[in-house]
């Protein structure tokens, strides 16, 4: 670019151009047609040009970091584009048009777009012309006002309709919860909404156990769980964080930086990036609501904005549903740890053999008994020994499938029905139980760091055994023996 560059105060006389005053009414006209920012940009600039008979034009909106972005480019070669952003940064910076002769022949016109006393951007124009007038300066500055302005209300047009769309949205996830008796059910269709206003590879929706110490985790796709398995601790967690400091996360890319204990093993399915919103229900925060990424970047501020108000309003719905849930679990619910109860596994187990007996499959029971838990009862209280059980259910509920039926049978020993499933599979799932429970530290936030053991038996129903009682019976036995062979005598 060359030439004498020329900012004169607007104020002061001007030639009148009759094309000019035509561009500018035809702009109020272009304006008036309802567009989306990209069409209206574009439409005004290709119109500006041709009813000015000009050589090109291209638009640039400002950004909030300060750098010009083109927008809209008619007719302009990439060089000639870069000498438009030069001299649109020289209008922007001194709050007024300005034109650069061409050496030879033409100019370059730029003038700020302002819209109730805030730049959004500004215009150039190009005259290659011998003989090509510029502009009037004033109704230069009048096409970027009008122009502006004309942007700012397709920004609050396109902002009013995403607002009518999620409320669209949340009107249908809330009849939805309204309806539904259980989160998992429920999270299909609530994925599907959220889609809708944001693009995922997960979901996930995590809430605070009653003891406050894990959060138990539904996701989609099915199956799907937040890195750890259905059960995570709040303390170390993504969603327990967001949970304790009533903030939201955002993680743009998992690759370069992990803060969390299930960031690696989320890494390792696939996903990248992620953002965890806190869902806040009567003035408190029961739980998280998380979406990840398959690609860096994916979630930015501006999702943030987005995503949070929705989570604020179907916070409350998805507590109702989830109250409602435990209110139904707490006839079948251990009442110290998050497995079924001694009366639901008879219930339970009952219902199965029936099927077995049915259909000709199989059914295996895994009888599990915990050694030296009485020393850490006897020494640290029942509180801490109930904590201990927990931690156990914790375990065992991770590690089963979602087709299993894992029970707390009384005091230290638990039960688990796997239906389908032979002897052998048993043996091999009630070893990695034991591995997991011996290998596990207790009480870790306590500074106790207590160790346990271990002892099962397996019995198969109706390949050893005819009844109930003697499933139960041999599997019970079959763990004693294994206890007298590990030397683990029962404490």
């Amino acid at each position: 670019m060359s030439g004498k560059v020329s900012f004169p105060d607007p104020q002061q006389p001007a030639l009148s151009q009759d094309r000019t005053v035509r561009a500018l009414m035809s702009l109020v006209e272009e304006l008036t047609v309802g567009r989306d920012e990209e069409g209206l940009l574009h439409a005004s600039l290709e119109r500006l040009v041709n009813v000015l008979e000009l050589s090109a034009g291209v638009t640039f909106l400002l950004q909030p970091d300060g750098r010009l972005a083109d927008a809209a480019t008619f007719q302009a070669s990439v060089t000639e584009v870069e000498e438009a952003e030069a001299l649109g940064r020289q209008a922007i910076e001194r709050g007024r048009p300005g034109v650069q002769e061409l050496e030879g022949a033409g100019w370059w016109a730029a003038t700020p777009l302002v819209a109730r006393r805030e730049t959004l951007g500004v215009l150039t124009l190009l005259e290659l012309r011998p003989n090509g007038l510029a502009p009037d300066l004033e109704l230069l500055q009048a096409l970027g006002k009008q122009l502006g302005t004309g942007l700012e209300n397709a920004r609050l047009y396109a902002a009013l309709q995403a607002s009518s769309e999620r409320t669209e949205v949340l009107n249908r996830i809330t009849a939805t919860l309204a309806s539904s008796q259980d989160l998992r059910a429920a999270i299909a269709p609530f994925a599907r909404e959220i889609s809708l206003i944001e693009g995922f590879d997960r979901l996930a929706l995590g809430f605070v156990s009653d003891s406050g110490d894990y959060i138990e985790v539904v996701g989609h796709p099915e199956d799907a769980t937040w890195g750890l398995g259905n059960v995570i601790p709040v303390v170390g967690s993504g969603p327990g964080s967001v949970v304790l400091d009533n903030r939201a996360i955002l993680q743009p890319d998992l690759l370069h930086s992990h803060r969390f204990i299930e960031d690696m093993r989320l890494l390792e399915e696939g996903i990248r990036a992620y953002l965890l919103l806190p869902l806040i229900a009567r003035g408190r925060a029961i739980g998280a609501l998380a979406l990840g990424s398959a690609k860096s970047e994916a979630y930015d501020e501006a999702t943030l904005g987005r995503l949070q108000p929705v989570a604020d309003s179907v916070s409350l719905a998805l507590e109702n549903v989830r109250l409602f849930q435990k209110t139904r679990e707490l006839s079948i619910t251990d009442e110290v740890t998050p497995l079924y109860n001694h009366r639901f596994f008879h219930q339970i187990l009952d219902r199965e053999l029936k099927l077995v007996d049915r259909y000709g499959s199989v059914l295996s029971l895994i009888f599990l008994d915990l050694d030296r838990f009485k020393p850490i009862n006897d020494q640290y209280g029942h509180l801490r020994g109930s904590r201990v059980l927990r931690e156990v259910g914790f375990l065992l509920r991770a590690a089963v499938r979602e087709t299993d039926y894992p029970a707390r049978y009384g005091g230290d020993e638990f039960v688990v029905i796997l239906p389908q499933t032979e002897r052998v599979a048993a043996e091999t799932l009630g070893g990695k139980l034991r591995t997991l429970i011996e290998g596990h530290t207790f009480l870790q936030e306590e500074g106790i760091n207590a160790k346990l053991g271990a002892s099962f038996g397996v019995a198969t129903y109706p390949t050893e055994v005819r009844s109930k009682e003697a499933l139960i019976r041999l599997a019970d036995k079959r763990m004693y023996e294994e206890k007298d062979r590990r030397h683990g005598a029962r404490p």
